[in-house]
């Protein structure tokens, strides 16, 4: 597995770690190569930084370009080297920027490689396409960068979470229609005493995820605040990132805010219970969100933001808001839903749960890995997989 830091504790981090453990479970070899950050674990093997970051830090205000432009053109940094020693049977490359694709690109001419697509990169270093449409010379330049990106993915297999996540990708970078890819449903696992549970407070609604501006936990409490909600209900916010003092400071002044920290196993099975929603007001388009995932497992319809709609949910489990000056109506309404029409919703999500097997997925990985080993006649491995 390479992943490119572990700095923050998100959807894509917790899922190499998931599925390096069942890999790992099933008798595989699994090492996870990443930059040193806060979060990374002991075992996890580190990559030397590059050069273009050490530049940047330098630098200030131009650390980002540095860092964009490292993402496009800087060869150093991972290289062959620090996998020669493991000499895996495939890679299996997750989020890439800050790896850059140079780099990226040598270790699948050396090794069948695959990468699942979590977020938009190719199309935007903004991963999720904040930057596109704001300027006619921006868009021109993020064709540039995405047509040498995409030749860098050239003998990748490109694992993506839903059909609905592969067209907004190749909406945007129609180039990439000619690179080998795949749909393997994203899931998660979730163990048996947090699915289907019996149903929660309509009045009560969950945010569990990355505390970042980006991903709305901000949107949410001002929409809560403005709603009749705050004197009502209940919000419960969990995790952990850059806005946590601001959500601490909420719920110590406000009784209806519940900040819950970053929640382990029983931490996560208690909110579900409690919770009658699960809100997901990322201000970005998502290419899944497993979060949404997991509320669903535990029969929970979803409030979403209309940019980041759930791919994995029927629109029967689902409200969609259309901006942060209608989330708090949104939260009302949510609230006040007839008993019968709340019990379809959470009918729908408990159905679209039941499709989000974590053994499934895991078998079509392995079929990836077996497919791209296959491929690769060339390469020599020993018997059996590591990743």
């Amino acid at each position: 597995m390479v992943h490119s830091s572990f700095a923050v504790r998100g959807g894509a981090e917790q899922y190499v770690r998931d599925l390096s453990r069942a890999l790992t479970a099933q008798g595989h070899k699994v090492r996870v190569f990443s930059r040193p950050s806060q979060h990374g674990a002991p075992e996890d093997q580190a990559v030397h930084r590059r050069v273009s970051d050490r530049l940047g830090a330098r630098t200030g205000p131009l650390r980002k370009v540095f860092t964009h432009l490292g993402d496009v053109a800087d060869p150093t940094g991972l290289s062959l080297r620090d996998l020669a020693a493991f000499a895996p049977d495939v890679v299996h490359v997750h989020n890439w920027q800050g790896l850059g694709m140079r780099p990226f690109a040598r270790l699948a001419e050396e090794y069948p490689t695959c990468h699942s697509v979590h977020d938009f990169a190719v199309a935007d270093p903004n991963n999720a396409l904040g930057n596109l449409g704001r300027a006619k010379v921006v868009d021109t330049l993020l064709a540039a960068r995405s047509a040498v990106l995409v030749r860098g993915l050239r003998a990748v297999l490109l694992l993506f979470p839903s059909e609905r996540t592969r067209a907004t990708l190749l909406r945007h970078v129609p180039a990439a229609r000619h690179l080998d890819q795949r749909v393997v449903l994203l899931s998660t696992p979730v163990p048996q005493q947090r699915r289907a549970l019996p149903p929660g407070d309509k009045a009560t609604f969950l945010y569990m995820g990355a505390l970042n501006g980006h991903k709305g936990p901000g949107d949410l409490l001002r929409g809560w605040m403005s709603s009749s909600l705050r004197d009502q209900g209940t919000l419960m916010i969990a995790g952990d990132g850059p806005m946590r003092g601001e959500i601490e400071a909420a719920a110590t002044a406000n009784p209806s805010v519940k900040y819950l920290g970053y929640l382990d196993e029983t931490g996560k099975q208690s909110a579900l219970r409690r919770a009658g929603w699960f809100v997901f007001p990322s201000r970005w388009p998502e290419t899944y969100g497993l979060v949404c995932a997991e509320a669903l497992v535990a029969g929970r319809p979803i409030l979403a933001s209309r940019i980041a709609e759930p791919v994995m949910a029927s629109p029967s489990s689902y409200l969609l808001f259309d901006g942060p000056d209608e989330l708090g109506p949104r939260l009302e309404q949510a609230a006040a839903l007839p008993d019968s029409q709340y019990a379809a919703m959470t009918s729908a999500a408990l159905s679209d749960g039941e499709l989000l097997d974590w053994d499934r997925h895991v078998d079509a990985i392995l079929a990836a890995y077996r497919s791209v080993r296959a491929r690769r006649t060339a390469t020599a491995g020993p018997t059996g997989t590591s990743e």
